[in-house]
């Protein structure tokens, strides 16, 4: 018995077309993964934009401070920022006791640096040779005010005795901690600063007798940073 040619070619066209729907489903399944892995790389490149923008937010520097105007001893965090970390960004909360029958007083100060340059000692020291800083400081308490209160004439003291802004300039030597010794942090630094303030500069321009020493201050301090 002979088989038609429509015999023979049935199983071959149900072959062809298993086939083909075969290759149809495989390029499906390949274009639905790969528009996955793009819509999973799409989502873990903005969550890791996400943790870097927190991370920024982290204070990474902390800071011990005596005297300099803004308090007998201050303590507070900071930020360091630029292609070579040439900015920072400080806050600190000062202390200054009571003396003279006068109360303690609390400080908060906003302090921003400018490091220009930076050199290597030789093994782990490093040293910025100069740096400025611009400060705002406030003591917290209600003996210092802002606007004149009503009980002074109009224009009697002609600036805020709560607010000061300081100008500052000075020297900062670092250790870099090994990196088979850290533990939570990878430089200790100790610096120090000569400062004046607005209020120093107003005295001094009204009376010129006033010396340079008066209108000076000096803080130094530590700064460990992670």
């Amino acid at each position: 018995m002979k088989l038609s040619n429509f015999d023979l070619k049935s199983p071959v066209l149900a072959l062809l077309m298993c086939l083909f729907a075969s290759l149809a489903a495989f390029s499906a399944d390949s274009a639905a993964v790969a528009d996955k892995a793009a819509v999973n790389e799409a989502y873990e490149y903005r969550i890791e934009r996400r943790e870097k923008r927190w991370m920024r937010l982290m204070p990474n520097l902390y800071t011990l401070q005596f005297a300099g105007g803004i308090g007998m001893v201050s303590v507070g965090q900071g930020w360091d920022y630029g292609s070579s970390d040439q900015w920072e960004t400080h806050l600190l909360l000062g202390y200054l006791p009571k003396r003279y029958g006068w109360h303690h007083y609390w400080t908060l100060t906003l302090k921003e640096i400018y490091v220009p340059w930076r050199f290597r000692l030789g093994g782990n020291w490093r040293v910025k040779p100069f740096f400025v800083s611009l400060s705002v400081n406030s003591i917290l308490h209600g003996d210092f005010w802002v606007s004149e209160p009503d009980r002074y004439p109009n224009g009697y003291y002609g600036f805020s005795s709560k607010i000061r802004f300081h100008l500052g300039i000075g020297q900062r030597f670092s250790f870099y901690i090994p990196e088979h010794d850290r533990y939570l942090g990878r430089k200790l630094s100790v610096y120090y600063e000569i400062s004046t303030c607005d209020l120093y500069v107003r005295q001094k321009v009204l009376s010129g007798s006033i010396p340079l020493r008066d209108i000076i201050t000096l803080g130094v301090g530590i700064i460990y940073t992670i």
